[in-house]
């Protein structure tokens, strides 16, 4: 497992494909994820973060897309800083957020 795998875990996400597809259940119907994708020009993978929303049947109803095509070491910077903001909104529990801090 690599060290940005490891990082993600300890974030709360799941790791789909190692080193380039993260997803975080926020709740029923929505979910944080992260893909990277290797990008002509750049030498390492790019990643997008974005939000998405599902209705019970599965259809995505919104998308909204927080960062695309950045290096990992941003993406994991605003997905930390995202996650401290939905605990001080109390929009998720505190013990998941102290995996942030860490």
């Amino acid at each position: 497992m690599s060290a940005v795998d490891k990082r993600f875990r300890s974030l709360g996400f799941n790791v789909g494909i190692p080193s380039l597809v993260f997803v975080r259940s926020l709740s029923r119907d929505c979910m944080l994820v992260v893909e990277g994708e290797r990008i002509k020009g750049f030498a390492e993978y790019r990643y997008t973060f974005y939000k998405t929303r599902y209705l019970p049947d599965g259809r995505m109803t919104s998308l909204k897309v927080y960062m695309e095509n950045q290096s990992i070491k941003r993406v994991l910077h605003r997905v930390a800083s995202f996650l401290s903001f939905l605990e001080r909104t109390k929009q998720i529990e505190q013990k998941e957020c102290e995996k942030v801090a860490q």
